[in-house]
């Protein structure tokens, strides 16, 4: 036997690294910790794209941008401060003047979205004075 016809026969196990073949390539482990950090970025960063399609007019990619995040929000938590910035039912983002009415009354604020007709519900906190 040659020297060149035994390392054609360990050449696939040189490229593709031991016991691995062309088709299953290893995956690279990500602790819980940084999957979690990069969902949070991902999903903020989706809600800042969300709002700039949302005030440029496109309210389609808009309502896109929310449901992966959401979708995403599934596995890791959607942070709170996202919570009222789309509608929970038609998952469209607010844009106060286009699609989302906003009333005071009875200690409570009302957030009518004008695409889906639902109403959000909060209770108002008392000002501070001081």
């Amino acid at each position: 036997m040659t020297h060149l016809s035994r390392t054609a026969g360990m050449l696939p196990s040189i490229i593709y690294g031991v016991g691995l073949s062309p088709n299953r390539m290893a995956r690279r482990h990500v602790s819980r910790s940084d999957a979690k950090d990069l969902a949070a970025e991902r999903v903020d960063r989706l809600f800042e794209l969300a709002g700039k399609a949302g005030r440029e007019g496109n309210p389609s990619r808009a309502k896109r941008y929310v449901t992966l995040a959401l979708k995403m929000g599934e596995r890791h938590k959607v942070p709170a401060i996202h919570k009222r910035k789309y509608c929970p039912e038609c998952h469209a983002f607010f844009v106060p003047p286009r699609n989302l009415r906003v009333r005071t009354g009875a200690g409570r604020v009302s957030m009518t979205c004008l695409e889906c007709g639902h109403v959000l519900r909060y209770p108002m906190r008392p000002r501070n004075e001081g």
